[in-house]
């Protein structure tokens, strides 16, 4: 039977059914290219946090300093160095030159006082904060005038080791004012392991290392 125009509806339905398989094959293409590429950029995103993180973790430690300067008779140091192991976030806090008023009238200081410390935000997902006081004062860091905020959302852990330079060894915890510990002298070298989750929940740690230029306190007093 031969056919002189047209097409035949079966030929119209099978056209259609192609067309809709090949379109269905190309949009899932296109849907998963979009999917990769959002994870990508996300994974991007988030190590480019977690770098800048650690880097300005490194850059203020290499700015502690120690004083003997202290008037002993008050219960709080104004400097010191102190790092503690605390569970998955370590604790370190220090004195350091590098504190920026934003304003040249403010009642604050080019010295203040550092705390690094992990919490536990709403979801129950580890943060890494940092508090930073406005000037040297004989109080904690946690009560002095200052701000808080949030570095490093969603850490694993950090681990901060420090490398005692008179015992040739690393030490896990460090202290500038308790008698066991290190009084008055910095460690020469600080660790840090910042370990985040990617995008398929696996552990990727990051570590830098750094050398503390000044390890001695100083004594700003006028020599008479």
């Amino acid at each position: 039977m031969r056919r002189t125009g047209g097409f035949t509806l079966i030929e119209v339905m099978i056209a259609v059914g192609i067309l809709a398989v090949v379109s269905t094959l190309i949009w899932g293409s296109f849907h998963q290219t979009v999917r990769t590429k959002d994870a990508i950029e996300a994974s991007a995103a988030r190590y480019h946090t977690v770098r800048l993180s650690l880097e300005r973790l490194a850059r203020e430690t290499t700015m502690a300093f120690l004083s003997q300067n202290e008037d002993t008779s008050q219960a709080e140091r104004r400097t010191f160095f102190i790092g503690k192991r605390r569970g998955d976030i370590d604790e370190l806090r220090f004195s350091m030159f590098g504190h920026q008023r934003l304003y040249a009238d403010a009642n604050e200081a080019d010295t203040s006082q550092v705390l690094w410390y992990g919490r536990r935000n709403r979801e129950g997902h580890l943060d890494l904060m940092r508090r930073e006081t406005r000037r040297l004062s004989n109080l904690k860091p946690e009560t002095a005038a200052g701000e808080s905020d949030l570095v490093c959302d969603d850490v694993m852990r950090l681990k901060i080791d420090y490398y005692d330079a008179r015992d040739k060894q690393w030490r896990d915890e460090w202290s500038t004012i308790s008698a066991d510990g290190q009084a008055d002298r910095l460690p020469s070298k600080v660790r840090f392991t910042l370990t985040v989750y990617d995008e398929r929940q696996k552990e990727v740690p990051f570590q830098t290392e750094v050398r503390l230029p000044m390890q001695e306190p100083l004594n700003l007093r006028p020599r008479g």
